[in-house]
């Protein structure tokens, strides 16, 4: 299950949030949350599940381990933190890359639980112990506590990996207000919006650039570019539904992208995204031997882009692009950085741009031969004309949509017309009133709009 899926939307969420009002205290709303996050891991094969809550119960004895060895014996906390990353990682390959059975077979774990989902469930159940063994946060006593944080189903689709000791004080104690609610629930639609509504736009636009009979020049320049960006509003659109849940449960924690800008070069786009599990890798490799010197930070940040692509896809393409970023970030911090950095800002998006399009494209493609094929048509080579027919009738098609992706990504113009609206509001009464309506309305029609989409792909 996840969180587009109308069973979610409609089902799993609503009797969620209804039922926590039922009793006040935190013990009970973790309670229901466990038991709506069961049903949404479980949802592939129930029984399965079962290997999850059993990470829960070893977390709980390895935090508690390394809590009471810390100080007495630093090798032996080392040791247990080492135990937790192979169990973690054990976990995570069984969920998410699970390749010793076939599809077919009743012991493929593939529908248990997603990938993506797996993932930021075991890099969050690390990131736990090792803030124990830092001493950021004291191991968890009530294994209740540390379920409710483990399996809470608003973490997982698109992290972020939120760290206990930032969760622990909402699990202890939270309330759930009107405007918690609204605000959740706004930003829950937002993110639908950006999944269902723009995500496709740009999965349409860049078919038809990337998959054409005849690959055009502007098509294949386009048509990556709809691709990222498609990549781009899937992910932060899961990243605001999880933001959004987390309110309307009471919980309220760090984002987990940020606004793109090109004044940190390639380091600064990539960091712009999955950003709390970027900090959580950081922090990790942040602790080796030597991590102040420029080479080796560089190094760790090439380790940290190979093991980010391959948490995502197991496979030669995506090895290869996580290579080609982190020895890209790796010159940006030997002397990259100061070569570009007085560079004008359009200047340095061009870079970006450049580089994010040939290096990040090659996600796109099984083989390295088709990817170096499309980087041929970027220039002309192999490329059926300037822009093909059917590329200008796709593109032409979802313009609309396009720019409205483009407010929504630009932060600038983003900004502005809420500065404006803000500004509205607080002339008068009667402005704030309908300025309020006017998000009401919004809300509520790209809510009925996103149901429509996914009641009629499910049909």
């Amino acid at each position: 299950m996840i969180y587009s899926e109308l069973l979610f939307f409609l089902g799993v969420l609503p009797v969620s949030v209804l039922l926590s009002f039922f009793d006040r205290s935190a013990e009970y709303k973790n309670l229901i949350l466990i038991l709506t996050s069961v049903a949404f891991l479980s949802w592939g094969k129930p029984l399965y599940v079962l290997l999850i809550f059993s990470t829960v119960i070893a977390e709980y004895a390895l935090g508690l381990g390394i809590s009471a060895l810390r100080k007495k014996s630093s090798p032996a906390a080392a040791a247990l933190l080492l135990a937790d990353l192979l169990m973690n990682a054990g976990v995570f390959l069984l969920y998410a890359h699970n390749y010793i059975f076939p599809d077919s077979s009743k012991l493929h774990l593939g529908a248990s639980l997603i990938p993506i989902g797996a993932g930021y469930y075991t890099a969050k159940g690390f990131s736990y112990a090792f803030d124990v063994y830092t001493g950021k946060c004291r191991a968890e006593k009530n294994i209740f506590c540390l379920m409710t944080y483990m399996v809470s189903f608003h973490f997982l689709m698109a992290g972020p990996v939120v760290r206990y000791g930032d969760t622990e004080p909402y699990i202890r104690k939270r309330s759930i207000g009107g405007k918690a609610l609204s605000d959740g629930l706004s930003r829950l639609v937002f993110g639908l919006g950006k999944i269902v509504i723009l995500a496709q736009a740009f999965h349409r636009i860049s078919v038809s650039g990337l998959e054409g009979r005849e690959a055009s020049v502007i098509g294949s320049w386009l048509g990556m570019a709809a691709f990222l960006a498609e990549c781009w509003f899937s992910f932060t659109g899961l990243c605001d539904m999880a933001k959004g849940l987390g309110l309307m449960n009471g919980f309220d924690y760090e984002e987990n992208y940020r606004d793109i800008s090109f004044g940190e070069l390639m380091t600064g786009y990539l960091k712009s995204a999955n950003t709390t599990l970027v900090k959580l890798f950081s922090d990790v490799l942040g602790r080796a031997p030597g991590s102040g010197n420029a080479f080796i930070a560089g190094a760790g940040a090439l380790i940290g882009c190979v093991l980010i692509a391959l948490w995502y896809h197991i496979s030669r393409m995506y090895l290869l692009v996580g290579l080609a970023l982190g020895a890209l970030l790796l010159l940006e911090r030997l002397f990259l950085s100061k070569l570009l950095g007085k560079l004008p800002v359009a200047l340095k998006a061009v870079y970006v741009l450049l580089f994010s399009h040939i290096i990040l494209g090659g996600l796109y493609f099984d083989s390295f031969s088709d990817h170096k094929h499309w980087v041929g048509t970027l220039f002309g080579r192999g490329a059926a004309g300037l822009m093909t027919d059917s590329f200008g009738k796709t593109l032409l098609a979802n313009i609309w949509l396009v720019a409205a992706a483009f407010i929504c990504a630009c932060a600038p113009v983003r900004k502005a017309l809420g500065g404006l609206l803000a500004r509205a509001g607080k002339s008068s009464s009667q402005a704030y009133t309908a300025v309020s309506v006017i998000k009401t309305v919004f809300t509520a029609a790209l809510l009925v709009v996103c149901v429509i989409t996914l009641a009629a792909e499910a049909a």
